[in-house]
């Protein structure tokens, strides 16, 4: 196996937003996935019919303790409000005008909307979490304006909007009556990045309007990534093994994807085999990942099980006297990029779990393909197949084995 360097001219969106989410707490990798707070994704409704206006809750700012609307600063001390008075319940409510600035922590984005500011008693008496409430039309073209590149297909967009759309439903109903959001803005969900301009973003929202992915009347959580490295991923394998993710549309397409034709389906990174494997001791507690506390050398890394497409599944790490750990590749990769207080960065970032690994010197060298976790729509493989005249209809089924696209709003 011969990867090639990540190019670095190609991590432009937020340092490349589409790969970098790696199972932040499990989708990953720009992609839409899990997270902790959010939960396993369920599709527990058969409303097949939504009311013509939804909005989708997106959570912009976490556990924040300072947010600037236009010129007004807002925080909060001692359980009360500086710079805005409060409701009954103490959250805030501000009905925003048309593209106002909001600034998070020196990040600033144009909302139009209802801004709620929610207090975080349980983190303490200064936070708080953002939520932009935002029609769902209009909401989705900030998100194709930061999960793809700005000069793609416009059938590449287009597919990227069914399934935004299908994904951010799929949670606005499960979580409307549970939680005080619905999707977050970051890797772990959908990047979200306000009022756009972007033309085709508009366009391809406009063309496919109501249009969502749906398995026996129920809108899927239609999961993506920037590349699935050639195999497809199954939700079941990659995301979690909830019943909901048992279904056609998430176990993934047959056959080798059309992303292999291009340099960027592969990938190699160095780290330090010692400050890895420490890495992985650390998780074992924070992530409840008890298998790697038992890791006192890594000397390989090699896949041991695979899903039928042939995308492994299991890793089995080897240490010094051959000692082996038989570890899930999604917890693999939730741990290896994971954040260490007591260790250094991690210089060279691991793109997925569909890897292999060989210790050289001190340094762990590791070659891998795809760029997240490999379920549903393959952000890159879609270009190069609208780039060669494929409809995004065509497109969708593909990625999303026998779903149906219908226009259930």
């Amino acid at each position: 196996m011969t990867p090639q360097i990540f190019p670095p001219e190609m991590c432009s969106r937020r340092a490349f937003v589409l790969a970098s989410g790696l199972f932040v707490a499990g989708s990953m990798v720009s992609c839409t996935g899990f997270d902790e707070e959010i939960g396993q994704t369920a599709i527990q409704t058969r409303e097949k019919l939504l009311p013509g206006h939804v909005f989708i809750r997106v959570r912009i700012g976490k556990h924040t303790q300072k947010v600037e609307i236009g010129e007004t600063t807002i925080t909060r001390y001692r359980d009360k409000w500086n710079g805005v008075s409060s409701s009954q319940n103490n959250n805030v409510e501000i009905e925003l005008k048309p593209n106002t600035v909001v600034t998070i922590a020196g990040q600033p984005k144009k909302i139009s909307g209802i801004l709620v500011l929610h207090p975080r008693t349980d983190v303490s008496t200064r936070a708080f979490d953002v939520v932009a409430h935002i029609s769902l039309e209009q909401y989705l073209p900030g998100v194709l304006a930061g999960e793809l590149f700005a000069h793609w297909h416009p059938s590449t967009f287009a597919a990227q909007a069914i399934a935004a759309r299908s994904y951010a439903i799929n949670h606005h109903l499960e979580r409307k009556s549970k939680s005080h959001f619905d999707v977050t803005d970051g890797t772990a969900s959908q990047m979200f990045l306000g009022d756009v301009t972007l033309d085709v973003a508009h366009r391809a929202v406009q063309e496919t309007k109501g249009i969502v992915l749906s398995w026996n009347d129920k809108i899927i959580p239609a999961y993506y990534c920037a590349c699935c490295g050639g195999l497809a991923a199954t939700a079941v394998d990659a995301i979690s093994s909830a019943e909901q993710h048992k279904i056609p549309p998430l176990e993934g397409h047959g056959g080798q994807d059309i992303c292999t034709a291009l340099d960027i389906h592969s990938w190699s990174a160095k780290r330090s085999a010692r400050v890895l494997r420490k890495r992985l001791n650390a998780c074992a507690t924070t992530m409840n990942l008890p298998s790697f506390a038992n890791i006192r050398t890594i000397r390989s890394i090699e896949p041991t099980t695979t899903n039928q497409h042939g995308r492994p599944t299991q890793l089995v790490i080897y240490g010094r006297r051959h000692e082996m750990t038989e570890v899930r590749a999604r917890d693999f990769i939730r741990a290896v990029n994971a954040p260490v207080p007591s260790l250094p960065a991690a210089t060279e970032q691991v793109w997925s779990s569909f890897l292999v690994g060989e210790k050289n010197g001190s340094k762990l060298e590791i070659d891998g393909f795809g760029m997240g976790h490999g379920v549903g729509l393959c952000q890159y493989g879609a270009q190069e197949l609208a780039g060669k005249g494929t409809s995004w209809e065509d497109i969708l089924e593909w990625y999303y084995p026998k779903a149906s696209i219908s226009t259930h709003i």
